[in-house]
């Protein structure tokens, strides 16, 4: 759950380092575990579908707040964090939310489709539609990074190379 609540805060929106992703995700974990141990009703869900569920909950009430104390001012300027653009994980980063979620509870987390949509609280059509336009766009960018990177060859002055027999 760890790896999958770092690989969802890291947004380079309100998450400036590795640091504060850590100690956002630990805040975020430990409110949801309390929240299960007040709440132990399983209502037809498993533990861990609705751990999930809690810790997505919390990090987009986390999200809604951030975004109304925020003016827009500095994350513009934030862009990738001098990080490359051409990896997937920049990819994933740039996703909008719901399709990071559904991304990373399928992928990441393990889950079958049926369980993600439990834990999003959706239909499963709409976890196999975002499934598939987060796979397009971080497709469109991985094509984008590679179309704009200089083109290397593997020998770039073979000239002084010459033909033996």
């Amino acid at each position: 759950m760890r790896c999958f609540g770092l690989a969802l805060v890291r947004d380079d929106r309100f998450v400036c380092d590795d640091g504060c992703a850590a100690s956002l995700v630990d805040k975020l974990f430990r409110q949801a575990s309390l929240t299960l141990i007040d709440d132990p009703a399983a209502d037809g869900r498993s533990a861990r579908v609705r751990a999930f569920a809690q810790f997505i909950r919390l990090y987009r009430r986390h999200v809604r707040r951030m975004s109304a104390d925020d003016d827009g001012g500095w994350v513009e300027g934030l862009g990738s964090g001098g990080r490359g653009n051409s990896s997937v994980t920049s990819g994933v980063r740039n996703l909008p939310l719901e399709l990071r979620e559904a991304l990373l509870l399928v992928v990441l987390a393990g889950f079958s489709h049926c369980q993600a949509a439990e834990a999003l609280d959706i239909p499963l059509a709409a976890v196999i539609d975002r499934l598939g336009r987060a796979r397009a766009r971080i497709s469109a960018h991985m094509s984008a990074a590679r179309e704009s990177a200089p083109r290397q060859t593997a020998w770039p002055s073979a000239a002084h190379l010459r033909i033996v027999k």
